[in-house]
């Protein structure tokens, strides 16, 4: 046997015999780290990829990628353009986050989400409908927030906040329109949707799926599993929405859009650390074959970093549980991070 190869094995012994007993080791390098991490999350699915990075102004610093250019089915992170676009029209006082808005049938979606039982008429603020669809990822707020601030305002958001092939989500899709197509329609409907140029999809839209009424307690129809996730769904890459996070982080820093930063650490999803992560958040996406998890997290020494991971099967559910503990040694490596050496 070469004498690299007997050192190796050599050393693998010594380090299954310490751990053995308890004793302290020391951590494998951050490479090996980062390969194993990869190994672990591509079996969760069929399609994945995984953004860890730090902010520097409105931009990311990459730490670790893996398929971070690859965009994925989000779901409900999409949200997060739909707050970019509420930022963009506060700060030039087209809105504001006291405003009033009406809840109505029209817009009625299916849960998660409470405003999907609130009455119609009911007065919600802007900054409420925010803290809903962010906290709580509420559909229905969502619809509320797209149909105020116009639908090709927030389609035209993907662009301006970075996305690198915005037309992937062109026609921008309500959540009450996703519900409704994949709870109500054929294959084949949803088949020629996907093929129809922007304007037919529209009208088809318009026809046959927004004269719905969406009843949250009536179950989901024909929706039992992964459906249409390449095509009915929100789409962007881990750096797109990492380009996305950090350009809100930065507006967070302004007179007046303060709440963008309360809003994006409103939800810890189990950082419990308080003391290393003063403010932490996260935005989820989920649908049958669809995963997305996306972090931001500001350390105590005021560095902030972001880890996103997304998911998708097109034949079966992802483990959600399994998605997510998987990515705790993530964090602590960003708990003691300096440089790109700092994780082994």
């Amino acid at each position: 046997m070469p004498v690299s190869l007997r050192f190796r094995g050599l050393v693998l012994l010594l380090v299954g015999l310490l751990v053995g007993t308890g004793a302290i080791v020391q951590a494998a390098p951050a490479s090996m780290q980062w390969s194993l991490l990869d190994t672990r999350l591509q079996s969760l699915s069929a399609s994945s990829n995984l953004l860890v990075a730090e902010f520097r102004g409105n931009s990311c610093q990459t730490i670790h990628g893996r398929n971070q250019d690859q965009p994925l089915a989000i779901a409900s992170t999409f949200k997060l353009y739909v707050l970019g676009e509420l930022a963009r029209q506060i700060q030039l006082g087209q809105a504001s986050w006291d405003e009033q808005v009406a809840l109505t049938d029209e817009l009625r979606s299916m849960p998660s989400g409470d405003y999907a039982y609130a009455p119609a008429g009911t007065m919600v603020s802007l900054r409420q409908l925010a803290e809903a669809m962010i906290w709580q990822s509420d559909n229905t707020a969502t619809d509320h927030l797209i149909n105020r601030l116009g639908r090709e305002n927030v389609q035209q958001a993907f662009q301006a906040y970075g996305h690198g092939n915005p037309s992937l989500n062109a026609p921008l899709l309500l959540t009450k329109e996703m519900f409704g197509i994949k709870m109500s329609q054929s294959s084949e409907w949803m088949s020629t949707w996907q093929a129809a140029p922007e304007d037919v999809q529209l009208q088809m839209l318009a026809e046959t799926i927004d004269p719905m009424r969406i009843n949250p307690t009536g179950g989901w129809g024909r929706w039992n599993g992964p459906t249409a996730i390449d095509g009915i769904e929100w789409f962007a890459s881990a750096d797109d929405l990492c380009r996305a996070t950090a350009a809100l982080w930065s507006m967070g820093a302004q007179k007046g859009l303060e709440p963008v930063r309360d809003l994006l650490t409103g939800n810890r999803y189990g950082i419990t650390d308080t003391t290393t992560w003063p403010r932490a958040g996260y935005k989820g996406g989920y649908e049958a074959g669809v995963v997305n998890m996306t972090f931001v997290l500001e350390r105590n020494d005021g560095r902030v970093f972001f880890v996103s991971a997304g998911y998708n099967d097109p034949v079966r559910v992802v483990d959600t549980a399994t998605a997510r503990t998987t990515l705790d040694p993530v964090f602590g490596c960003l708990k003691a991070y300096v440089d790109e050496f700092s994780c082994g």
